[in-house]
C-alpha cells in the first residue's frame, strides 16, 4: 500500500538546520587550526567531508574547553581525557564497533569496551571509559582488531607499523601528524579535580584589602566621565562574591590560547618600555621595573596593524556558527598592549603595566621572533587587540543594580563585516572578551538593560537617578580617520512598570531632559546612532 510522504516537522528541521550549523563551526575550526603546524596531506579535503558524528565529537570537545591549539593535538593523535562519562554512550554511534586496544588497562573492559568508528577526518576514533570519565584518541591507521579470532589484514599491518614509529619517537601517530601527548602524557579536559584549601588568616586580610582596592580604583575609562561618576562599579558588602568558579564555563580561556593564529604588532608601547626597563635593570629581587607614566587622553583609534583578510574572513565565518570566546585580561595587560588608549581618563599606575607584561610574557601572549626585536601580541589578545583599533563606533553601557559575579558594564564595537566585539566588564575589572553577530550582540546589551513601559516628558531626571533601583548609561563614541571624537548619551532609570530615557539638553548639555520615549524608541535611537 502507498503511503503519502509525511511533511517534516519543525523540530527535524531544528536538527538539521543544527548539525549543519555544527559541521560548518567544525570544518572552520579544523581549517582555523590547520594553518600553523605540519600536517600529512589531504586535511583540507577531510575537512569538507566530514560526517555528522565526527562533527559531534569535535563540539563535544570545545563544550568541554578544547582550544585552537589543542585541537591541533587531537588532530595529531593526541590522548585526551574528559572526566565526563556521558561521552562515553553519547559517542556511541550506530557506526561504532567494539575493538580491542591497549588503553586504560585497568578498566573493565566486559563492562566499557573500547569502541572504534571510522571517518574520514578522525581515521580511526577509539575511545573507552575512564573511572570518572571518557578517554578519546585518534589514530592513523584503523585496525581490525577485535574479539574473536581472525586472519591480519594488511591495516593490521599498517597499524602495526605505527605502533614501532610510536616505540621510536614515543609519540602517538594521529590521521595528521604526530602527538608526544600520550596515555602517559594526556591532553586533560574538564578535570573533575577538587581540592581547594581556605586562606591563611594572616594572608586573608592582605587579600580581601587589595580586592577592595581593586574595586574601588578600576574604572578609569569613560567618553562621558561627568555622566559615569552618576553609574559606578557596585560597591559589594563583600568583593570576595566576584570570585565565584564557574565549572560550566571557560573561565576566562579564549579559543586561540597564544597560538600563531593572529599576531598584533601595533600599538604596545607600555610593553616595551616595561620590557626594557628590566632589561637594562639589575637582576630583579621581587621587585617590579619602573615604567614611564603617560597621560592618558583620547587618541585616535587608527593601527599601523590590522587583520589579514583571511583571518578575517575565517573570522566572520566562524562567528556565523555561534560565539568565539576571546579570554579575560585586567585593565592593566589591556593596556599595556595598548588596545584602549581612547577611552582612558587616567592610566594603571606603572607598577601594574609592569606586572601585567610579565603575566602575558608568562602565558606566551606577548613574544618576539628570535632574532627580532619586533614585540608581538598573539592569539586571542592579539585578536582582541586588533579588531578594538580598527572599530571606529563603541556603545558603552553602565548598568547600576547588578548581581554580584554578574558584568555591569558592556562594551560593544560593532565592524562592517557584521560581527560584534563583546567586551563585559565585572566590578574587579577583568574585561572578558567574544565576537558575536552584531544582532546577537545588541540582543543580549537590551537584556541587561532597564526595562519598562514609555515615562512621561516631565520626569525629573535627578530625582529618577537618586531613586532607582536601576538605572544605566548608554555612551555611542565615534572616531574618524583623524582621531576626532564624538559621543551620544542615553540615561534609563527604571521606577515601577517604567522606564525613563534622558538625553544632553541641546542648549545646556549638563542637563538631562526626558524623552518620553518608549522601549523601541530609545533602543533604536541607540542603533541610529552606531550605525
Amino acid at each position: 500500500m502507498r503511503t503519502s510522504p509525511q511533511p517534516t516537522t519543525t523540530g527535524t528541521s531544528v536538527d538539521r538546520a543544527e548539525g549543519d550549523r555544527i559541521r560548518r563551526r567544525v570544518k572552520l575550526l579544523v581549517g582555523i587550526t590547520s594553518r600553523v603546524g605540519e600536517y600529512r596531506d589531504g586535511l583540507e579535503l577531510a575537512a569538507d567531508r566530514l560526517t555528522d558524528h565526527e562533527a559531534t565529537i569535535i563540539q563535544d570537545l570545545e563544550r568541554h574547553g578544547l582550544d585552537v591549539p589543542q585541537l591541533r593535538e587531537v588532530l595529531w593523535g593526541g590522548h585526551v581525557l574528559v572526566d565526563d562519562p556521558d561521552l562515553y554512550e553519547r559517542w556511541r554511534f550506530p557506526t561504532s564497533r567494539e575493538r580491542l586496544s591497549s588503553h586504560h588497562k585497568t578498566m573493565d573492559k566486559s563492562q566499557y569496551p573500547d569502541l572504534g568508528m571510522k571517518g574520514p577526518l578522525v581515521r580511526e576514533k577509539l575511545h573507552g571509559r575512564t573511572r570518572t570519565g571518557t578517554w578519546l584518541q585518534f589514530e592513523k591507521t584503523p585496525a581490525a582488531m577485535g574479539h574473536g579470532f581472525r586472519l591480519p589484514t594488511w591495516t593490521d599491518f599498517l597499524h602495526l607499523c605505527d605502533f614501532v614509529v610510536y616505540r621510536i619517537t614515543k609519540s602517538n601517530v594521529g590521521p595528521w601528524g604526530l602527538s608526544k601527548q600520550t596515555e602517559r602524557w594526556p591532553m586533560y579536559l574538564s578535570p573533575a579535580i577538587s581540592s581547594s584549601l581556605p586562606v591563611s588568616p594572616a594572608a586573608l586580610g592582605e587579600l580581601t584589602a587589595a580586592l577592595e582596592r581593586i574595586e574601588d580604583a578600576d574604572d578609569t575609562t569613560s567618553a562621558s566621565p561627568d555622566l559615569a561618576r552618576h553609574f559606578p562599579p557596585p560597591d559589594r558588602a563583600s568583593t570576595t562574591a566576584e570570585l565565584v568558579f564557574d565549572p560550566g564555563t571557560r573561565n576566562g580561556r579564549g579559543m586561540f590560547g597564544a597560538v600563531n593564529i593572529h599576531v598584533h604588532t601595533g600599538q604596545v608601547q607600555d610593553a616595551r618600555r616595561a620590557l626594557d626597563r628590566a632589561r637594562g635593570a639589575a637582576p630583579p629581587r621581587w621587585t617590579l621595573p619602573p615604567v614611564a607614566d603617560i597621560g592618558g587622553t583620547m587618541t585616535s583609534t587608527t593601527s599601523s596593524a590590522d587583520i589579514p583578510a583571511e583571518t578575517l574572513e575565517n573570522l566572520v565565518d566562524l562567528v556565523g556558527t555561534g560565539p568565539v570566546l576571546l579570554g579575560a585580561y585586567t585593565l592593566a595587560e589591556i593596556d599595556a598592549v595598548g588596545a584602549i588608549d581612547h577611552l582612558f581618563e587616567e592610566k594603571p599606575a606603572p607598577e601594574l603595566i609592569a606586572e601585567a607584561v610579565r603575566s602575558l610574557a608568562a602565558r606566551g601572549l606577548i613574544s618576539t621572533d628570535r632574532g627580532s626585536d619586533t614585540l608581538q601580541v598573539r592569539g586571542d589578545l592579539g585578536i582582541a587587540t586588533a579588531v578594538q583599533h580598527r572599530s571606529r563606533i563603541a556603545i558603552d553601557a553602565r548598568v547600576t543594580g547588578a548581581e554580584p559575579d554578574q558584568p555591569w558594564r558592556f562594551v560593544l564595537m560593532p565592524q562592517p563585516e557584521g560581527i560584534t566585539l563583546e567586551v563585559l566588564i565585572d566590578a574587579l575589572g577583568i574585561h572578558t572578551y567574544s565576537l558575536r553577530g552584531h544582532e546577537e550582540a545588541l540582543e543580549r546589551l537590551w537584556k541587561r538593560l532597564p526595562s519598562g513601559g514609555r515615562g512621561p516628558e516631565d520626569a525629573d531626571a535627578d530625582a529618577l537617578l537618586g531613586s532607582s533601583p536601576r538605572t544605566a548609561l548608554v555612551t555611542v563614541n565615534r572616531w574618524d580617520e583623524s582621531g576626532g571624537h564624538t559621543s551620544t548619551d542615553l540615561v534609563l532609570a527604571q521606577e515601577g512598570g517604567d522606564c525613563h530615557a534622558f538625553v544632553r539638553d541641546d542648549h545646556s548639555p549638563d542637563t538631562l531632559v526626558a524623552t518620553g520615549k518608549d522601549e523601541n524608541e530609545w533602543r533604536r535611537l541607540i542603533v541610529q546612532a552606531a550605525s
